[in-house]
C-alpha cells in the first residue's frame, strides 16, 4: 500500500470556496485534495449559480486530472439535487462529463468527472447511486468513517456492505476518519481515533487515509482580533505518531465551521466583515464592524471596514505575502479600501479560502 501525504480541504459548497478553487495553483500530486459538501443551497433549476460554479470548479480540477471528492450525505430529500431522476450523484455526473467535452472535446481527459464520497452508514439507495456511477466509468470510491465508537465486528460488517453494494474495488479506495468539531485535544479522542483508522487500514488497506477535523467555530463575538490554536492540527499529529505501517494525511474544513447550517436557519442577515487567516498551528480571526446610517450598515461601509480589516493583517508579521496565493494579493489590494467587490461574504470566504488552500500545500508536514 503506497502512500504520501496529501492534505484534504472539506469545503461546504459557498460560492466564495468555488471561487477560491478557480485559483487554486496546480501542484500535481502535490495539490491538497478537495471534497465538496453538498447541500441544498445548490438549486438544479433556474439560474443555478452555486450548481454553475460547482460545474465549472469539478470541470477545472477533473481537466488537471485531480477529480474532486463529492458527499451528497447532507442533502435533505427535498432539495433541488436530492429530487431530481437520477439522483444528484449521476446527475452532476453527466452535467461534468458534458462540460469536459464541451471545453476540451477530444482531448478531455480520460479521468472520472468526480470521486464519490460515502460514510460507512449510508443508506441503501445511497449505495445504489454509487454503483450506478461504476457502471458507467469504475472510479475510486472515498468511505468516511464518522463513528468513533463502532466495534470490530461493526466495522468489519460496514465495510463489506459498502465494497459489495458500491461493486467498488476495495483496494482503489480511499478512507476519512471524520472528527467533527474539535475545540482541545483530548486523549481519549486521540485513542479512539487512533484504534479506528488502524482497523480500517488493517481491514480496507485503501490508496489513502486522512484524518479530518475541525475548529472554526459557528459563530462570531466581538471586534477584537485574536490568535487563535488549531487544536485539528497535534490531534492529527498525535494520531499520525500511533499509527503503525502507514501514513494518514492530514485534513481540515477549510475556513468554515463544520457542521453544515441547521434547517430552517434564519433568512439573509447583516453579517459583518471578518475573515479567517491560517497561520501555523493557528488561525487569526479578525472582524470588523462598518459606520452605520439609521441603524443599517452604511453603502459602501462593509467594504471599507474591510479593507481596513485587510490592512492591519498586510501589516502584521504572519501575513504570507501578496504572492502567496490568489487570496493574499486580493487582501494586499484591499488595504485600499478600493475594492468595492470586497463588501460580500462570498469575497471574504474566497479570499481566505484561496490563502488556505495554498498554505495547506506548500507548509508540509512540519508547518501546519
Amino acid at each position: 500500500m503506497a502512500m504520501s501525504f496529501r492534505p484534504l480541504v472539506v469545503i461546504k459548497s459557498k460560492m466564495g470556496e468555488f471561487e477560491a478553487l478557480r485559483h487554486l495553483i496546480d501542484r500535481g500530486v502535490a495539490t491538497p485534495r478537495v471534497l465538496v459538501e453538498l447541500l441544498d443551497s445548490i438549486q438544479w433549476d433556474g439560474r443555478g449559480q452555486l450548481l454553475q460554479s460547482l460545474v465549472k470548479a469539478a470541470t477545472q480540477m477533473a481537466a488537471r486530472q485531480q477529480p474532486l471528492w463529492i458527499d451528497s450525505h447532507l442533502l435533505s430529500p427535498s432539495a433541488s439535487l436530492a429530487r431530481h431522476p437520477g439522483g444528484s450523484f449521476e446527475q452532476l455526473d453527466n452535467r461534468i462529463e458534458s462540460a469536459l467535452l464541451d471545453e476540451y472535446g477530444l482531448l478531455a481527459p480520460d479521468v472520472p468527472a468526480f470521486i464519490p464520497v460515502v460514510t460507512a452508514s449510508a443508506a441503501d439507495d445511497e449505495l445504489r447511486a454509487v454503483a450506478m456511477l461504476q457502471e458507467h466509468r469504475p472510479r475510486p470510491i472515498v468511505i468516511r468513517f464518522r463513528n468513533l465508537g463502532v466495534s470490530a465486528r461493526e466495522l468489519d460488517d460496514g465495510v463489506r456492505r459498502v465494497i459489495r453494494a458500491t461493486r467498488a474495488d476495495k483496494n482503489l479506495s480511499h478512507a476519512i476518519v471524520d472528527l467533527g468539531f474539535v475545540e482541545t485535544v483530548q486523549l481519549r479522542q486521540v485513542r479512539a481515533a487512533v484504534w479506528l483508522a488502524q482497523a480500517v487500514l488493517d481491514r480496507l488497506a485503501p490508496q489513502s487515509i486522512t484524518l479530518l477535523a475541525g475548529s472554526i467555530p459557528a459563530t462570531r463575538h466581538g471586534f477584537a482580533t485574536t490568535v487563535r490554536d488549531r487544536p485539528e492540527v497535534p490531534l492529527w499529529l498525535e494520531v499520525a505518531h500511533g499509527i503503525n505501517g502507514a501514513e494518514i494525511n492530514y485534513g481540515d474544513y477549510g475556513v468554515v465551521h463544520p457542521n453544515a447550517p441547521r434547517a430552517g436557519s434564519p433568512g439573509p442577515r447583516t453579517v459583518y466583515p471578518y475573515l479567517y487567516y491560517t497561520v501555523p498551528n493557528c488561525v487569526i480571526a479578525m472582524r470588523r464592524q462598518p459606520a452605520k446610517e439609521f441603524g443599517n450598515v452604511a453603502p459602501g461601509a462593509a467594504g471599507k471596514a474591510f479593507g481596513e480589516l485587510a490592512g492591519e493583517l498586510v501589516a502584521r508579521p504572519e501575513f504570507a505575502g501578496s504572492n502567496f496565493s490568489w487570496g493574499d494579493g486580493e487582501l494586499a489590494r484591499c488595504r485600499s479600501g478600493r475594492d468595492r467587490a470586497a463588501s460580500s461574504v462570498s469575497r471574504w470566504v474566497a479570499y481566505a479560502t484561496s490563502h488556505h488552500l495554498e498554505h495547506v500545500a506548500q507548509r508540509g508536514t512540519s508547518g501546519l
